[in-house]
């Protein structure tokens, strides 16, 4: 049976797979899909294609960065250049490993920018023979497929294709979440950046130190406290590590609006109370499961309860200098009800989750841990 960690989400490191060759991919796929391929991979490829320099090694650049502007602006030139360069290093199997890179760039960026017209006149064709070279599992290889032909079909200039639109494996799930994940923290890294203009540099100085805390505090969260069964575990790992991150960027937004915690010395009291008895249940269950396939470890949970007492303590200490007049006492009271939301009730199989049974969907969330108010 498989057992995951109750309410919510991802690791941030992703699954790494051995890589395999496209072709045994393609012979995978169901016998019309093969028929279609077969016929699109004659599709003749742009002048451009012979420009591209032989590669030894695996190029330095990033196709899908360049076309999202990740950490540059977006420029769909060089998302191109770089993904012909790509194309002919995995063509070459000189890639070490499956990274976001390698499955996003390449043939898939190919794929997508001659599927959208990006930077380049739309040409779905190509875009159908970029996405047979490319392959992954069967059944998204085929939606894949149809998906690109119905866009030929409609001729919409409005059309948009992405490489993550039409997944169904596990595996494709992991590598687009963690895409979606840099997207997401650049864009939240932009808000965060702004909310200190106004505070003193000790204010402000204590808010990085938060933020880095907290960021710590997501990471072994959702390295350590995520079950590791099934391919998609990347993908919840990765889920679990944003949805924190997401959850703390509101609180904040929140709290800098004047929604302040209440809380008394009695009432932390009776919260530290409780998270102490769930951290007690959540480790002495792990440690009766951990032998079982893919279950959260004891020492995931450890790690994840000493990060989140040094994010818990950098909390007090900005909130101390930003919102002097809130008692320590509300905030450690806010935080231990929050920490024990994830702890309480934590360990869920999925036959009990299916069955609604409700310690495994607290506050009516099945999948998430209750967003810090």
């Amino acid at each position: 049976m498989v057992m995951w960690m109750r309410p919510y989400i991802l690791p941030a490191a992703l699954l790494v797979m051995c890589a395999l060759p496209v072709a045994a991919q393609l012979e995978d796929a169901d016998a019309t899909t093969q028929s279609k391929c077969n016929e699109y991979l004659k599709t003749s490829l742009p002048p451009e294609s012979r420009q591209v320099t032989v590669v030894t090694k695996w190029p330095d650049c990033n196709s899908y960065k360049f076309y999202s502007g990740l950490g540059t602006k977006v420029d769909f030139a060089a998302a191109r250049k770089c993904a012909w360069a790509e194309r002919l290093a995995t063509q070459a199997e000189l890639e070490p490993r499956y990274t976001v890179a390698s499955v996003l760039g390449g043939s898939a960026m190919l794929a997508t920018l001659y599927a959208n017209g990006e930077g380049v006149e739309r040409n779905i064709p190509l875009a159908l023979r970029f996405a047979c070279e490319e392959g992954w599992a069967p059944a998204e290889f085929s939606a894949r497929i149809e998906h690109l032909e119905s866009m030929q079909k409609s001729a919409g200039a409005d059309a948009k294709f992405s490489y993550c639109d039409d997944i169904t494996s596990g595996a494709m799930e992991g590598y687009c979440a963690a895409y979606f994940r840099e997207l997401a923290d650049q864009d939240r890294a932009k808000t965060l950046d702004a909310i200190p203009e106004r505070f003193t540099p000790a204010q402000r100085d204590a808010f990085s130190e938060l933020v880095l805390a907290q960021q710590a505090y997501a990471l072994a969260h959702g390295n350590g406290e995520i079950g590791s069964s099934g391919t998609a575990r990347s993908m919840y790992a990765i889920d679990a590590e944003q949805t924190l991150r997401g959850d703390f960027l509101a609180a904040v937004q929140s709290f800098e609006a004047g929604h302040y915690p209440g809380g008394s010395p009695a009432s932390f009291a009776e919260a530290d109370a409780r998270l102490n008895l769930a951290y007690k249940k959540a480790v002495a269950y792990a440690e009766a499961h951990k032998a079982d396939n893919g279950a959260v470890q004891p020492d995931g949970i450890r790690d994840a309860e000493r990060a989140w007492l040094k994010y818990r303590d950098a909390w007090v200490a900005f909130a101390k200098l930003r919102y002097p007049a809130v008692l320590a006492e509300a905030w450690l009271t806010l935080l231990s009800k929050d920490r024990t939301s994830i702890l309480d009730g934590s360990f869920c199989d999925m036959d009990a989750i299916a069955n609604g049974d409700k310690r495994c969907a607290h506050q009516g969330d099945t999948y998430k841990p209750r967003p810090l108010p």
